[in-house]
């Protein structure tokens, strides 16, 4: 038989799988007595719970603190990414100070109880004020002591990331016993359990005293599983500290009826005429008014431009419907069947329970607790008339991007959508405080692209009503005050022009001088050498195609809790199967990861949201979404485990991981100017880089610490 000439490339790849085998050995000569094999199971069990409950306890109040916090200080509600970056330079920092042998440990209790009471004691208040952007309301910001805003809102900073440095410093000392990819496994299993018990209290709405005890309990176990010296002590301080927060929160009760929903903090009051009001973060946001009282004013314009376009009323869209005030006036005006559609569960129970008209028991009336946007792309109804009715939710989505609840309503592509559920016609109408006439020019500009004509704008004191389809014909729309209409690439219906406020700039430079200090102080020397650049603009580009995707997800299956969460396990998920996949599978080829990431992001690029939207089949829309966006992820995670396995210095890793994700998280405003779409070309020159460094770079032995991998979070 005739012998067939070597390979060269299966040479080559043969010879760095035999290195590859090498080291794995070498690191288990060198690990910890907890992963050598059959080598005192009992403290490697320990080991692998105390890591897993740290990970787990790490994410879970990453979640109850971006939650608690943006509920308690309002205009945190307006940065999308300030509590989920403060955390990661926490967590960059514990891991440093791990590997120079700090105890941070000791000062976790009074941190914790530090933060909140930092929140609940100085009593932010909020004047919401315009600004010339229009993005969010910033103004007279001050606590009891009269500090401004923004040096309130460093101290929020350093508070925030004193705490998560502390358990980052464990969380380090507990990956110090594994080999890197092991460790990293086992952190991304405890950060599926943090983030699934989140979503399940989430479900039943607990709150914060809920949120403490079960973060305290994750983190108290976590830390005497392993049983180190001062490890019961920490554990006593947590459990004392969470009583003491507890005590904090049962203190600031105002005794008003109060839930937290899936979303935000809800409270019902009672206003001195007896009308019931619901607050959402502090913000007076339903009223429920009888429909004979509220049908003369805006409420009931949707209405009577309805009669005098001759409609019959027998098929009515209300979405942003709250707690039943648009929904009875429906009824109160003769509407046959009214489908009643809110996001807010809690808002939606209240309602049922305090309205006065009892809307939501008629028989006519169909409520649809989901997304608006996902209803309008999923139903087959035709309506009579669609009312958007005041869908201003003041709450963003995810921690990840600036898109808020009702974002992905008033593109140019959800007004089409609008306009294809009407019957022939059939009306659009919206009404809000939209504060500014640029936003009114803007919304009715929107309204006028889809319908051939401008709409009517009908001004109710501080509310304008927007009225289009059927015959309607209005005035001319002044364009000159706004620069863009919103789109699903750029849906920001709030900014008068795309631009990046000073004040996010501001924040961006704090965390990434903060985090650039930190590595010069605790990292050892040659942390900022060249071999971790690599790190860097993985840490930089996973975090901006994070961004991307939930962005993707929030528009594709709807901008609800569910869907952020589930998007979030299944980028954990896409995490843990790439990790196994190299640490168990002899595929390692790095050439073919790369063109797999390339080739996803390629495709993530040239195909529109659009084409999944018209997708007849909801399952076929969803599979095929889901594939196109956890395809790059999935590689791009494939590159960094192949890297991560092999990086000899884990705190240089460490150090530029984080300072990429901190860039990562500054990059991200860079979708105000141009659109969610455009963050995947920095994405792709990112791995670009990636590549071109690490196939220029001689191969490294393996490291003992997994400090570069990424977190991800909600």
């Amino acid at each position: 038989m005739t012998r067939l000439p070597p390979n060269p490339a299966s040479t080559r790849t043969r010879r760095v799988s035999e290195n590859l085998k090498q080291t794995e050995q070498m690191a288990l000569n060198t690990a910890g007595p907890a992963e050598l094999p059959g080598n005192n199971p009992n403290h490697r069990r320990h080991a692998v719970t105390s890591l897993i409950m740290l990970a787990g306890g790490a994410l879970y109040f990453e979640l109850a603190l971006i939650r608690f916090t943006a509920a308690e200080v309002l205009y945190l509600g307006y940065f999308s990414n300030f509590m989920l970056i403060t955390a990661f330079v926490g967590l960059g920092v514990g891991f440093l100070a791990a590997g120079r042998q700090m105890d941070l440990g000791r000062v976790l209790p009074f941190t914790l109880l530090f933060l909140f009471a930092l929140v609940l004691v100085s009593k932010f208040d909020v004047d919401l004020l315009r600004n010339h952007f229009g993005l969010f309301f910033f103004g007279n910001v001050t606590g009891q002591a009269g500090a401004p805003a923004a040096l309130l809102l460093v101290v929020l900073f350093l508070a925030t990331a004193a705490f998560f440095a502390a358990v980052g410093a464990r969380l380090g000392q507990a990956f110090a016993g594994f080999t890197p990819l092991r460790a990293y496994t086992w952190d991304v299993l405890g950060s599926l359990l943090g983030i699934g018990l989140f979503s399940v209290q989430s479900m039943v709405g607990s709150g914060p005293i809920t949120w403490v005890f079960t973060g305290t309990l994750l983190l108290g176990a976590g830390w005497i599983a392993d049983a180190r010296p001062g490890t019961r002590g920490t554990a006593a301080g947590l459990v004392v500290a969470s009583m003491c927060v507890v005590l904090l929160l049962l203190s600031a009760r105002t005794g008003m009826p109060t839930q937290w929903s899936s979303y935000q903090k809800l409270t019902l009051a009672e206003n001195d005429s007896g009308l019931r009001v619901v607050f959402a973060n502090g913000i007076a946001h339903q009223f429920m008014h009888p429909a004979a009282k509220a049908g003369v004013t805006y409420y009931g314009e949707p209405y009577r431009q309805a009669a005098a376009a001759g409609l019959a009323l027998d098929n009515v869209l209300v979405i942003g419907a709250g707690s039943g005030t648009d929904v009875a006036v429906a009824l109160n005006f003769g509407a046959h069947q009214v489908d009643a559609v809110e996001i807010d569960r809690g808002i939606v129970n209240w309602g049922r329970m305090y309205h006065p008209d009892q809307p939501y028991a008629d028989p006519r009336v169909q409520v649809h607790v989901t997304d608006g946007r996902k209803f309008l792309q999923n139903t087959t109804q035709k309506y009579d008339l669609i009312v958007f009715a005041l869908p201003d939710s003041l709450m963003r989505l995810s921690t990840l991007s600036n898109i808020r609840l009702e974002s992905y309503l008033f593109t140019t592509e959800a007004f089409a959508a609008a306009r294809s559920r009407l019957k022939d016609g059939g009306l659009f109408v919206l009404y809000n405080q939209y504060r500014w006439p640029w936003l009114i020019n803007k919304i009715a500009a929107t309204a006028e692209q889809t319908f051939g004509a401008a709409p009517a704008i009908i001004a109710f004191g501080d509310t304008t009503v927007i009225a289009a389809g059927g015959a309607i014909r209005g005035a001319a729309i002044d364009r000159s005050d706004f620069e863009r209409l919103p789109t699903d690439n750029w849906p920001f219906v709030y900014m008068q022009k795309p631009a990046i406020h000073w004040l996010y700039i501001g924040m961006i430079a704090l965390f990434l001088g903060t985090s650039m200090l930190a590595v010069r102080v605790l990292a050892p020397a040659g942390t900022l050498g060249r071999p971790a650049f690599p790190f860097f603009f993985m840490g930089m580009a996973f975090l901006l195609l994070e961004t991307k995707s939930l962005a993707f997800f929030s528009l594709l299956f709807g901008t609800t809790w569910l869907v952020n969460a589930m998007s979030f396990a299944g980028i954990l998920c896409s995490v843990l199967a790439a990790n196994l996949i190299i640490q168990h599978s002899r595929w390692r080829n790095r050439n073919l990861m790369f063109a797999g990431l390339f080739a996803g992001l390629a495709l993530a690029y040239l195909l529109p949201a659009q084409v999944f939207l018209g997708l007849q089949s909801e399952q076929l829309r969803y599979g095929a979404g889901a594939a196109l966006m956890f395809a790059p992820i999935f590689f791009a995670n494939l590159v960094f485990s192949r890297s991560f396995m092999e990086t000899e210095a884990s705190a240089s890793a460490f150090g530029w991981n984080l300072l990429g994700a901190v860039a990562g998280g500054g990059l991200e405003y860079l979708s105000l100017l141009t659109g969610y779409r455009d963050l995947l070309w920095i994405v792709g020159l990112c791995y670009l880089l990636v590549f071109l460094m690490v196939r220029t770079s001689p191969q490294p032995a393996v490291g003992q610490v997994p400090a570069g991998a990424p977190r991800v979070t909600d």
